[in-house]
C-alpha cells in the first residue's frame, strides 16, 4: 500500500490527471447550477420551506453516498450514481415546468427535482474532494483541491448570468428555470463521457484490499524527481481533527449561504436576486482562480487564520456603512465582493484540509459527516434570519466569522501543515499501514 502511495505521489503530470481535472471540475460546475435554482425561483414561491427542502437531498447525499463510495462503490462507480440522480432531477425541473407549471402542487414538484439532483450533486462533494486528495501528484495536490471546488463558484454565477438574462427578456422565473434545468441536464450528459475516461483510486483499492488493482492502475504513472514528500513531525487526534474541521465548516458554509444568496432572497426582489447571486459568485470564482497560484507557498495554518480573520473584518464596513447601503447599490457591490472573496479563500481552506486530515477507509463519509454541522446550521440560519433586521443579519455572520477565526487560532497553535506531506502522514495513517506491512511480512516469514 505505502508503494502505491509513493507512486502517486511522485507521478508527472499525464493524461489520467487531465481526465480527474475535467470530470471533477464538470460535477462541481452542477454543483453550483443545481444549487442556485431553489434561490433563483425563490421569488415565484416566497416560502422558506423551499429553499429548507433541498436540506433532504444534501443530508441524504453527504451521507449516504460518502458511506456507499468508502464501502462499497469506490469513488468512480460513485460518480455514475451521482450523475443519474442529478441528471433525473433536472429532467423533472424541466418536464414539470414545461408541462404543468401552472397546477397547485407545481412547486413541490420542483422541489422534488431539486431534492433529487441535490442527493447527487451534494453526495458527489466528498467523494471529489477524497478522489483528489487520493490520486493527484504531490506537488499539485492542494492546486488542484483549491481550483477544481472553485467551479461550484463558476457554475452557481453562470446560474444568476442565465437567469439575469433570461429574466431580463422574458420577466419569468419560470422561462429562467427550465432553461437552467436544460442547462443542468445537458452538463450531465457532457459528464457522462468525461468520466467513462477516469481510473479508479489506486489508494482506496489499496486500502480495501485490491492492491494488485492498484498496483497495474499506478504501473502507468511516469515518476518526477520533485516527488518526495516531506516528513511530518507533529500529529492530532482524529477527533480534534473533526471538531476542528467542523467548526470551520459551519463558519464558511452559513457565511457564504446567506451572503451570497440569502441575503438576496430576503432583502432584494425582481430581478435584483439574480444580480446579488452574479456578483457573489463571481468575485468568489475570480478569488479561486487566484489562489492555486500561491496556496503550496503558505502555511496553511496561518493562511486559515488569516483568512478567517479577515472575513470576520471584511463584514465591518458592511455594518457601519448599513444606512449608505440602502442608497448605494454600487457600495453593498463592492464590499459583498469583497466577503465573498475571504469566503472563497476560506473555502479553500476547508477543501484542503477535508480530505487530507481523514482517513482513507472513511474518507468520503467523514468529510460528509463534518458537512452535517454546516447544513444544519444553515437550515436553522434560513428560519432564523427570515426574521432579522439587515442589522442583525450582518451582526450574525460576523458572529458566525469569529468561530472560524477561532477554531483556524487552535490549528495555528495545535495543528500542522500538509503542504508536500503524503496523504497517509496528514491522516495519520503511516504508522497503522507500517505497521500491518511489519505484521504480513512477519507471517510470511
Amino acid at each position: 500500500m505505502l508503494d502505491v502511495s509513493r507512486r502517486i505521489d511522485a507521478a508527472k503530470w499525464s493524461r489520467p490527471h487531465w481526465a480527474i481535472f475535467a470530470s471533477t471540475s464538470i460535477g462541481y460546475l452542477m454543483w453550483g447550477v443545481i444549487g442556485s435554482l431553489a434561490y433563483l425561483f425563490y421569488p415565484s414561491v416566497n416560502a422558506v420551506w423551499f429553499l429548507v427542502a433541498p436540506v433532504i437531498g444534501q443530508l441524504a447525499g453527504d451521507l449516504g453516498l460518502s458511506y456507499l463510495s468508502d464501502r462499497r462503490l469506490g469513488r468512480k462507480a460513485a460518480f455514475y450514481l451521482t450523475m443519474m440522480l442529478y441528471g433525473v432531477g433536472s429532467l423533472i425541473i424541466v418536464i414539470t415546468t414545461a408541462l404543468i407549471s401552472s397546477a397547485p402542487y407545481y412547486p413541490y414538484l420542483v422541489a422534488f427535482g431539486i431534492v433529487l439532483a441535490e442527493i447527487g450533486v451534494e453526495g458527489e462533494v466528498p467523494v471529489s474532494l477524497s478522489y483528489q486528495a487520493e490520486t493527484m501528484p504531490l506537488r499539485e495536490r492542494e492546486r488542484i483541491l483549491v481550483l477544481t471546488p472553485n467551479f461550484d463558484n463558476v457554475g452557481a454565477a453562470l446560474a444568476a448570468l442565465v437567469g439575469f438574462v433570461v429574466y431580463g427578456a422574458v420577466g419569468s422565473h419560470y422561462v429562467e428555470l427550465q432553461v437552467l434545468g436544460y442547462f443542468a441536464f445537458a452538463l450531465t450528459l457532457i459528464a457522462f463521457v468525461v468520466r467513462y475516461l477516469v481510473p479508479e483510486s489506486a489508494r482506496w483499492l489499496a486500502h480495501s484490499g485490491r492492491v494488485e488493482e492498484a498496483k497495474k492502475i499506478v504501473s502507468g504513472l511516469e515518476a518526477s524527481e520533485q516527488g518526495a514528500s516531506k516528513p511530518l513531525n507533529k500529529s492530532s487526534s482524529l477527533t480534534g481533527r473533526f471538531l476542528f474541521l467542523l467548526l470551520i465548516g459551519v463558519s464558511q458554509y452559513l457565511t457564504y449561504g446567506l451572503m451570497a444568496y440569502v441575503v438576496a432572497d430576503y432583502y432584494f426582489s425582481g430581478n435584483t436576486v439574480n444580480f446579488v447571486v452574479l456578483v457573489a459568485n463571481l468575485a468568489a470564482a475570480i478569488t479561486g482562480f487566484i489562489i492555486p497560484l500561491f496556496i503550496t507557498r503558505v502555511s496553511m495554518r496561518k493562511y486559515g487564520f488569516g483568512v478567517f480573520v479577515g472575513g470576520a473584518l471584511s463584514m465591518l464596513p458592511i455594518l457601519y456603512t448599513l444606512n449608505l447601503l440602502g442608497s448605494s447599490m454600487v457600495l453593498f457591490y463592492l464590499f459583498l465582493a469583497v466577503n465573498m472573496a475571504f469566503s472563497e479563500m476560506a473555502w479553500s481552506v476547508r477543501t484542503v484540509l477535508e480530505p487530507l486530515l481523514m482517513p482513507t477507509k472513511l474518507r468520503a463519509f467523514m468529510v460528509g459527516l463534518i458537512r452535517l454541522g454546516p447544513i444544519l446550521g444553515y437550515t436553522a440560519s434560513l428560519y432564523l434570519t427570515s426574521t432579522l433586521s439587515v442589522r442583525q443579519f450582518v451582526e450574525y455572520n460576523l458572529a458566525l466569522w469569529a468561530v472560524g477565526a477561532l477554531a483556524t487560532l487552535y490549528w495555528l497553535l495545535r495543528g500542522y501543515d500538509v503542504q508536500g506531506v503524503s496523504l497517509e502522514d496528514t491522516a495519520g495513517e503511516t504508522l497503522t499501514l507500517q505497521t500491518s506491512v511489519n505484521t504480513s511480512e512477519k507471517r510470511e516469514a
